[in-house]
C-alpha cells in the first residue's frame, strides 16, 4: 500500500527583532534566534529587524520571507502593496492620497482612531457630513461633535482600501487630512527612520 507523503510544514514570519524571530509553524509560535532550530525542525538562519524579513531552512530548502508571508503547506508567499512616506522638515509623515478618486495629502497619526477630514474638505471630496452618525470627538481644543462617515475608497501610494471609517469635524480643523488607525490598522507598518513604510498583504 502506498503511503501519502507527509503535507510540508506551513511556516509563517510574525516579527523580526535583532538576531532574533518570531515564527508560526504550522499553527505553533516559535520565537527563534538565528542559528536555532523549532521542534518542527525549522531553522532561522538570518534575520533582519531593518527590513523585515527571515531567511529559513524548511524542510532542507532556505526560502527569505518577509513578516506576513508564509511558505509550505500549499501556501506561497502573498502579494503585497506598499506606501513609502517621508518625514517633512517638520518631523511628521505627510504624503499625497486619495479619497473616492479626489486627490488630498494625509498626515499620518497614529493616535487618531480614525481617518479624519474637516467640514469643507469632506464636501469637497463628495461626502456629505450631514448624513453621518452624530458622535462626540475628543480633540486638542476640546469636545466636539464630530460625524461618523464612510469612505469609499482611500488610496496612499500603491494601497488601496474600500469601505474606510472617518469623522467629519466641523470648521476647518484639521487643516490637513489626518491618515488614522482605521486605515493603518489594516497594515503593516515598519518605521526605517526618516521613512514610514505601510505594506498591504493580499
Amino acid at each position: 500500500m502506498a503511503i501519502p507523503p507527509a503535507a510540508a510544514l506551513d511556516v509563517r514570519v510574525v516579527g523580526v527583532f535583532g538576531d532574533q524571530a518570531v515564527l508560526e509553524v504550522d499553527g505553533t509560535r516559535r520565537v527563534l534566534a538565528v542559528g536555532e532550530a523549532s521542534p518542527e525542525g525549522v531553522v532561522l538562519e538570518a534575520a533582519d529587524g531593518r527590513n523585515g524579513t527571515a531567511r529559513v531552512r524548511v524542510e532542507g530548502r532556505v526560502r527569505q520571507i518577509r513578516i506576513g508571508e508564509r511558505v509550505g503547506g500549499g501556501y506561497a508567499p502573498r502579494r503585497q502593496a506598499t506606501a513609502r512616506i517621508h518625514r517633512d522638515s517638520n518631523g511628521a509623515f505627510t504624503t499625497t492620497g486619495a479619497i473616492n478618486g479626489h486627490a488630498l495629502t494625509f498626515l499620518v497619526d497614529t493616535g487618531a482612531s480614525a481617518v479624519v477630514l474637516n467640514a469643507p474638505e469632506a464636501r469637497r471630496l463628495g461626502i456629505d457630513p450631514d448624513r453621518g452618525q452624530s458622535v462626540p470627538v475628543r480633540t486638542a481644543s476640546g469636545m466636539e461633535w464630530g460625524r461618523r462617515v464612510r469612505l469609499d475608497r482611500v488610496r496612499v501610494g500603491a494601497i488601496r482600501l474600500r469601505n474606510v471609517p472617518a469623522l467629519v469635524l466641523p470648521g476647518r480643523e484639521p487643516r490637513v487630512a489626518l491618515l488614522g488607525m482605521s486605515f493603518l490598522e489594516r497594515l503593516e507598518m515598519r518605521n526605517e527612520g526618516s521613512v514610514l513604510v505601510l505594506e498591504q498583504r493580499y
